[in-house]
């Protein structure tokens, strides 16, 4: 009888070292998946600065780009009504 109980003692204590090392092995499992959790926070706040900059850097280049266009497009109305009072003038 005293070695079935130093066997099922041996036993128990070998369940509970393999429970306990398995929850050591999920804590650092946990502590290496929230460090890269924090990289990959840190990867997409920085994405969402840098499409933040670039949506400002568009939009600025669309504003630069539509005033070009309605400056030659006065130029190009400038040219036509020169174009037409000189024309106007030679058949006078």
């Amino acid at each position: 009888m005293n070695t079935l109980r130093i066997y099922s003692c041996i036993a128990l204590l070998s369940l509970l070292s393999l429970a306990v090392s398995g929850c050591s092995r999920n804590s650092d499992a946990e502590k290496a998946r929230s460090a890269s959790d924090s990289a990959a926070r840190k990867a997409g706040e920085e994405a969402y600065k840098l499409a933040h900059k670039s949506k400002e850097a568009a939009q600025q280049a669309g504003r630069e780009l539509r005033k070009t266009g309605n400056q030659i497009k006065a130029g190009w109305q400038d040219a036509k009504h020169r174009a037409q009072s000189q024309g106007e003038k030679s058949r006078d």
